[in-house]
């Protein structure tokens, strides 16, 4: 049987290492598909199926897409639950000698996706690793677009329905499971039978109980904020985190700067919420078919940024139950809710931040654009900063203090970048004149090359006195200054002879040969030297990640703060007083969502009286649509 190609044997070496994957294999402008890869994604995405000649008798079944047009199909290939694997041309073709040198850069799966264009804005995209030994679990959950990474124990009661829970909580688009779990096919199915999400296992030795690497890399604190230093007596959290750490490095086949921190919560911070609680409260999203309108986060949500919408729904899907921590919240809204100058003006400077979270994560590998938009982002936090300065609440205090003006970035990237970029960051165009003296030079170089070979000629005419002297230009030889034979007697010594003509010789002097270096070879220098100053720039700003990333949180929260404002202020919510006496007492009480849907002025509001002693339980009877839910 004869031989493959040498293209296609690399093909297929490429695709035995990720058989789980559809390989996007890129040959020239194109990502091309093979043999089985092919015949499925042309019958999933409507391609048409061709054939590639591959060394055998039977043509190889091929189908392609441009490679700029590639985001739109891995997004459809994603979402209907496949991984891929990103081959790409490690070296530039014209240069490369024989076969050209490809390897994978990137695995896109459901729980890695970065692109914005491909995110809900004000939705986290989570990815959970689960570890199972005995009856015990350990689980570990990350927003790789945000850096959020937090991590837990489940080592009580009821363990796998508290893992139920705590998958409703985040609700995850992947999941990795160590191998005992994935083995256990009843726990597995209970698991896809419930939620809509992709699952896959990993060999168990990367779920490791390795400590040091995680103290020495990333910021581990408890759920109060402060540093935790006792990972050994959590050993199951340990093998969660590590699983998807590994992971993450497996497919995006680098360290992420952004995830620094990780997040090792107790299950019993916040009010306990079960599967089911979650769903027919309708807290985020609707039980018949999944939209946002007619849920709590529907009524609530005035956010004005991405990352407040977002916090927003992990607040209401995490409800505190710390009495001190909820009056916080309270009495900073009520501030804002009082104070409508204060608060209008917030919301107008928050409507000019971009999403810095994401952004923060897209330093290492954004564009132009996005440096802009961190820019555009900065230029609002001195303003922000300044309208809370003054405020009374202790949350607002704190959030004034926290919040960094970032004002050293900003100055770095408005001094540094043009303000509108191209897309791409490997063409040039990207530095603004009057950063760099070497760029400037070249792109002076660019601009006045044709007003130098004028000066130079009329220097050289009237040093030389040859009138008829002139500078030209051709391939061969480059520029050069020709004269005539009755002016050769005029020539001076530094005139280096490069060509004889039939009516007279064409010259170069040092002089010109450098205007000639300067000129042909700008262009490509300055590309070559925008991009590697723009990484510099890059590297610069991924330094300061984590104060970008404490911006962003203090922002998210002045958010919500401030949406939760607007909301009371619109329906005329009152601030309820909340303590540990154990008694509910609500007079006039209305149901946020069924208010709204009703016509304005037709909700029937209700009291409510429970107490922890003779009061603990209430029969409501009465016929079918009579508000009994309600």
């Amino acid at each position: 049987m004869a031989e493959y190609s040498p293209m296609m044997q690399h093909y297929l070496e490429t695709k035995e290492k990720y058989k789980d994957c559809i390989l996007f294999y890129r040959l020239g402008d194109f990502y091309e598909m093979f043999f089985d890869d092919a015949i499925n994604v042309s019958r999933e995405l409507e391609l048409t199926l061709t054939g590639k000649d591959c060394g055998q008798e039977q043509r190889a079944p091929m189908c392609g897409i441009p490679y700029h047009a590639a985001e739109n199909y891995i997004s459809r290939l994603v979402s209907n639950g496949h991984k891929v694997a990103i081959c790409e041309q490690l070296e530039d073709p014209k240069q490369a000698k024989g076969i050209v040198k490809r390897d994978v850069i990137r695995i896109v799966t459901p729980g890695t996706v970065t692109e914005t264009n491909l995110l809900e804005e004000k939705r986290n995209n989570y990815i959970m690793s689960i570890f199972q030994k005995g009856v015990f679990f350990g689980i570990a959950v990350c927003d790789i677009s945000t850096g959020d990474f937090y991590a837990s124990e489940i080592k009580e009661e009821n363990n796998f329905e508290r893992l139920l829970d705590e998958i409703s909580r985040y609700a995850p688009s992947e999941i990795i499971a160590n191998e005992m779990l994935y083995n256990c096919s009843e726990e597995i199915s209970k698991i896809k039978e419930r939620f809509d999400v992709y699952i896959s296992t990993e060999e168990e030795e990367k779920f490791s109980e390795e400590i040091d690497n995680l103290y020495n890399q990333y910021e581990i604190l408890c759920d109060n904020g402060e540093k935790l230093k006792d990972l050994e007596q959590r050993l199951f959290a340990v093998s969660a985190i590590n699983g998807l750490i590994q992971y993450i490095e497996d497919t995006q086949k680098t360290k992420l700067e952004h995830i620094n921190k990780i997040i090792i919560y107790t299950i019993t911070k916040y009010m306990a919420l079960d599967i089911n609680a979650r769903r027919n409260l309708e807290l985020t999203e609707k039980l018949r078919d999944k939209s946002k309108k007619g849920t709590l986060l529907w009524v609530l949500d005035k956010t004005a940024t991405s990352m407040g919408g977002r916090l927003l729904r992990r607040w209401i899907s995490d409800p505190l139950i710390d009495v001190f921590e909820v009056n916080n919240r309270l009495d900073a809204v009520k501030e804002l809710k009082e104070d409508v100058m204060m608060r209008g003006e917030l919301v107008s400077s928050l409507k000019g931040v971009y999403d810095i979270e994401r952004l923060a994560g897209k330093v290492s590998y954004g564009s132009a654009r996005d440096l802009n938009s961190l820019k555009a982002s900065a230029k609002k936090l001195p303003e922000i900063k300044k309208l809370i300065e003054n405020s009374k609440s202790h949350m607002l205090q704190n959030l004034y203090q926290d919040l960094d003006e970032l004002e050293d970035i900003y100055t770095l990237i408005e001094n540094a970048i043009i303000e509108d970029p191209p897309i791409s960051v490997t063409e040039g165009g990207i530095i603004k004149l009057g950063y760099d003296p070497e760029i400037d030079e070249l792109k002076t170089a660019m601009t006045d090359g044709r007003t130098w070979l004028a000066k130079l000629e009329a220097t050289e005419k009237e040093q030389t006195g040859i009138k008829g002297l002139k500078i030209g230009y051709n391939k061969v030889f480059g520029y050069y200054i020709e004269v005539t034979k009755s002016n050769l007697s005029l020539v001076p010594d530094r005139y280096i002879r490069k060509q004889t003509l039939t009516g007279g010789e064409r010259y170069i002097t040092e002089e010109l040969k450098e205007l000639e270096s300067k000129i042909l070879g700008a262009e490509e220098k300055v590309v070559s030297l925008e991009y590697k100053l723009f990484t510099q720039i890059r590297e610069q700003i991924k330094s300061q990640i984590q104060r970008i990333q404490k911006s962003a949180m203090v922002i998210s929260k002045l958010d919500v703060l401030a949406s939760f404002a607007t909301v009371a202020e619109d329906l005329n919510y009152c601030m309820p007083q909340v303590d540990n006496s154990g008694i509910i007492d609500i007079k006039d009480g209305r149901h946020p969502v069924i208010e709204k849907m009703l016509p304005a002025g037709s909700f029937v509001a209700n009291d409510t009286y429970m107490d922890k002693d003779e009061n603990r339980l209430s029969i409501i009877t009465g016929p079918n649509m009579a508000g009994k839910s309600t």
